[in-house]
């Protein structure tokens, strides 16, 4: 089979996956049957010729000429009760020609991230849970892969989990009423928390090789692209963080998120360091990844208390044991942690599941 041919398939495979995206899955579908847009990817980078990519950069395309014909099908463009209906393909597939060299050039030197701002619902869970025993004690927190650091507003967001009705239904909240970034997520566990307590956040720090400046438009617009915008919501909370984190943003150190570890540890103010990453850890050499864990033993050699919180694909976190059915498992989000106390580790913890983006965990 030919490199197009590959991607072919794998445009029509996406197509079907996604058919209750009539947008996304409509242009799949077809380019999965044109050669000149399917072909646009075979300038990718090795491994990155995704139909996400092709997609991401047809949305950066329209973000930024929001005058093309079709970016009326693009809630993100025109809103969510303007988007036109109907088969957006002839006008897709004359963009994409027309703006076929810009295309492949992006298309060449991007990837895709996923900067899902609901993220912060199993971050919010997993944070009270990391600091159940050491509720009082200010929180450094440091993401790994953060990007442009989202994540790391949490406490600047409202975070709202709803309990699901067979557990009576509740809602627990966290973060100022008036955010203008809403946060919400459903807390599938048996046993559903009552209330959403977290400890005060001394300072928030992340750390990745390429982070994203929040007054870089295009860089930011980049991430914009890689959204879905026929999920209800999802661009819209992203595009509500960057500005209130723009004034003020979160420190993200450049470096390898991995060797360079250890510097950003040490300039995380708090009692409590909790260290996060959420669907980060996955890009790293599984061989590499025992050493986030020795990089953690050694910063709590002091005796505070270090905690390490993921949410990552099954057997991603190092040391944790998972369930039977989790242990052959292909894909899904599963939260873990690793913790240490008065020096020593304590027994790593599979602690759950969750959707990808946020929408729902279910604590084990």
């Amino acid at each position: 089979m030919s490199d197009l041919e590959s991607i072919e398939d794998r445009l029509a495979a996406w197509s079907r996956e996604y058919a209750d995206l009539p947008l996304y899955s409509a242009i799949t579908a077809n380019s999965a049957r044109d050669d000149e847009v399917a072909g646009l990817l075979l300038s990718a980078q090795p491994g990155q010729a995704r139909p996400v990519l092709l997609l991401a950069a047809l949305h950066d395309l329209v973000l930024d000429h929001p005058d093309l014909p079709m970016a009326q099908w693009y809630s993100s463009v025109v809103g969510a009760d303007a988007a036109a209906t109907g088969d957006p393909w002839p006008e897709v597939r004359n963009a994409a020609l027309a703006h076929a060299d810009r295309l492949r050039q992006v298309i060449a030197t991007r990837s895709t991230q996923t900067n899902e701002v609901n993220r912060c619902v199993y971050l919010a869970a997993l944070l009270q849970r990391a600091c159940a025993d050491v509720p009082d004690l200010p929180v450094g927190l440091v993401e790994i892969g953060a990007s442009a650091g989202l994540l790391l507003g949490i406490d600047r967001y409202r975070t709202t989990i709803e309990a699901v009705e067979a557990a009576g239904g509740e809602r627990a909240a966290y973060g100022p009423r008036d955010s203008p970034v809403q946060c919400l997520g459903e807390d599938r566990s048996t046993r559903p928390a009552a209330q959403l307590r977290l400890p005060p956040i001394a300072s928030a720090r992340g750390i990745d090789l390429h982070p994203v400046d929040l007054t870089d438009a295009p860089a930011v617009r980049w991430l914009a692209a890689c959204l879905w915008p026929e999920v209800p919501g999802r661009y819209e909370r992203f595009t509500a963080a960057v500005d209130l984190l723009r004034p003020d943003p979160p420190t993200v150190d450049r470096g390898d998120m991995i060797d360079d570890l250890p510097a950003t540890l040490v300039r995380a103010d708090g009692d409590h360091l909790v260290l996060f990453s959420s669907w980060a850890l996955t890009y790293a050499e599984r061989s590499r990844r025992p050493q986030v864990a020795r990089h953690l033993a050694d910063a709590a050699r002091d005796g505070r208390p270090v905690s390490w919180i993921t949410a990552e694909p099954p057997r991603c976190m190092p040391g944790v044991e998972l369930p039977p059915h989790l242990r052959d498992a292909q894909g899904g989000t599963v939260l873990a942690a690793r913790r240490w106390r008065d020096g020593a580790e304590l027994a790593p913890a599979y602690w759950g599941t969750a959707h990808p983006h946020g929408q729902w965990f279910d604590f084990a």
